[in-house]
């Protein structure tokens, strides 16, 4: 499954080119609901198929995985962290 966290390149904010070109243009939502909403738009425009969590307003998974600028873990069934990607991708050894 996926997490969606904070939009990354709000209107609002640090905006992409990218994004634009694909339809995803959004303002940072101020509540769970806008959350919600947007990331489900985003799914959508991006054709992903896993399953999506959503991130609180506090964003605590954000802030707890920080894996800019690359967002990518593994987790396994038992929650331990498998593979962490970004400029240094790390395989970790689990057992």
């Amino acid at each position: 499954m996926a997490v969606y966290v904070r939009e990354a390149h709000p209107t609002d904010g640090w905006r992409e080119p990218g994004n634009d070109a694909v339809g995803i243009s959004f303002a940072q939502p101020t509540r769970l609901d806008e959350r919600n909403s947007i990331a489900g738009e985003c799914c959508a425009k991006l054709q992903i198929s896993m399953p999506l969590l959503v991130d609180d307003m506090r964003d605590r998974v954000g802030h707890a995985y920080s894996g800019m600028p690359d967002r990518l873990y593994v987790i396994d069934r038992d929650g331990l962290v498998v593979y962490k990607g970004g400029r240094r991708a790390v395989r970790i050894q689990t057992r």
